[in-house]
């Protein structure tokens, strides 16, 4: 604290002393609001989610990108990972300080950190790393250990290898002998939900985490609850943290509720089943495109809370989503449709089906009817539990997590959830190409990309997630209600 001294004239003693007095009553609330907002530890942080998970065992990797999403916060609170990105996509120590590869990157050395204990209190070794590694990458990698180091040899070039192992499903476990696993991340299990009613996890600090011990004791996580429900809760002050659906984000701002959101990291698009005879015409499909107006479904369906999408990835992914087309021509889409011989005045209605449990898709779909129908083309929505290549329709409204910022990984994982066959991605122009091929061939519509978004209560102090979503809860410290100038830290 910085003094600042004042001399006066023998006759101002009185005015002196009156200015001591001063600077004394302003210091001293200046320095309480000080102590106020410095990282303490303590406190319970209730977290509440929409996502049920039933195990936390990365070997059972949920296929659903929302749910594997969902898995992948609450592992990364148990488990740590060789590798870790920062906000730059650029691959970090974590449980490996060091690597290097051979000339045709297909073997790979990983030299572990040294001291790290699991929960348990048993030592991180290359062996038990090792076994883990061999279990989630499978049988086309060979993961051996030696004295301090993880090897793994695979048949193709990985050039990337540090990335890949810094995301999804590649965090590093030890089997206890009654089948539950230990991590050596910042928290553990200290009660798991049974599989009949997967209802609450309650997750304690590790104290002798590697990495440092968390700021909270604790962690309350509440699961399946309802986005209502959840809006409701973090309005009453019956929860730290919760997910907020985009068009939840700015009423609950006008509630007064502490709102975040990170980059777009979810894309919301028609897929459509070419198969299909009332679609297997490329005119039809690319008619379809044309007749749908982004701009309202982002800006008032969807809140404002993302960006009309042309494109698969996130300009802020790839760099070049601008290149893609979203404008909207109902004329021409028009004269595709004659051209394509479909008659306009009297059509058989397209199937169009969402995701029943979700209002923002309802909303979308009967947005995306009203613009077709303007182009001539009738539309039959509605609402389905299974929206998967299962379900019978020309058109599935559904939404993709891009789980992370690399561009060839994120792209692969979309095309492979949407059926399509990937292609080599080797460079910018080759994920470009591969890209645009499902685009041009309007099997696949983009819409929005949506921004991931969360509901924090005043207590909540340091919320600093990847910028592609997530969670960091392990930085995150509870302070007061409020500080003592009565405003929300």
């Amino acid at each position: 604290m910085k003094l600042t001294v004042c001399t006066f004239r023998a006759r101002h003693k009185a005015p002196c002393r009156l200015a001591l007095i001063l600077v004394v009553c302003i210091l001293i609330p200046a320095n309480f609001a000080s102590a106020s907002t410095r990282p303490g530890y303590g406190g319970t942080l209730r977290v509440q989610m929409s996502q049920r998970m039933l195990s936390n065992d990365p070997r059972q990797w949920p296929a659903d990108s929302a749910r594997a999403s969902a898995v992948e916060r609450v592992d990364a609170l148990l488990f740590d990972r060789l590798t870790r990105l920062d906000d730059h996509a650029t691959p970090q120590p974590a449980l490996a300080v060091a690597w290097q590869h051979d000339v045709l990157s297909k073997r790979w050395q990983f030299r572990l950190r040294e001291g790290v204990k699991f929960s348990d209190g048993a030592p991180l070794t290359p062996e038990v790393a090792a076994i883990a590694l061999q279990q989630l990458l499978g049988n086309e990698f060979d993961v051996s250990a030696n004295s301090d180091s993880v090897v793994i040899l695979a048949d193709h070039s990985l050039p990337d290898f540090p990335v890949m192992l810094a995301q999804g499903r590649y965090f590093i476990f030890r089997t206890e002998d009654d089948g539950s696993l230990s991590g050596t991340g910042p928290f553990r299990v200290a009660e798991w939900p049974s599989s009949a009613s997967p209802a609450k996890i309650i997750l304690t600090a590790n104290e002798t985490c590697w990495a440092g011990r968390p700021f909270v004791d604790r962690i309350e996580l509440t699961m399946g609850v309802d986005p209502q429900q959840q809006a409701n809760a973090i309005a009453f002050g019956q929860a730290d943290v919760v997910e907020l659906p985009a068009s939840q984000v700015r009423r609950m701002a006008q509630r007064g509720v502490r709102t975040v959101s990170c980059d777009p990291v979810e894309l919301l698009a028609l897929e459509i089943d070419t198969a299909r005879p009332g679609v297997q015409d490329v005119r039809v499909r690319q008619a379809i495109s044309l007749s749908i107006d982004r701009g309202p479904i982002a800006d008032v369906i969807l809140q404002k809370q993302g960006n009309v999408a042309g494109s698969l990835l996130p300009n802020w992914i790839s760099g070049y989503a601008h290149l893609f087309p979203i404008s909207t021509n109902v004329q021409r889409a028009k004269e595709l449709l004659i051209a394509s011989g479909r008659e306009v005045s009297h059509p058989t209605p397209l199937q169009l089906i969402y995701d029943s449990s979700d209002e923002e898709a309802r909303g979308v779909a009967e947005r995306v009817a009203v613009n077709l129908k303007e182009a001539g083309i009738a539309v039959q929505v509605s609402g389905q539990t299974d929206v998967g290549k299962s379900a019978a329709a020309d058109m599935r409204l559904v939404r993709r997590r891009i789980s992370t910022p690399d561009p060839g990984t994120a792209l692969a994982e979309l095309l492979n959830s949407f059926g399509e066959a990937g292609s080599e991605m080797e460079t910018p122009e080759q994920t470009y190409a591969a890209e645009r091929a499902p685009i041009d061939a309007f099997r696949i519509i983009p819409l929005v990309h949506l921004t991931e978004s969360y509901g924090l209560s005043p207590q909540v102090r340091d919320w600093m997630p990847p910028r592609w979503g997530g969670w960091r809860l392990e930085g995150v410290w509870l302070g007061p209600l409020s500080t003592p100038g009565g405003s929300p830290q």
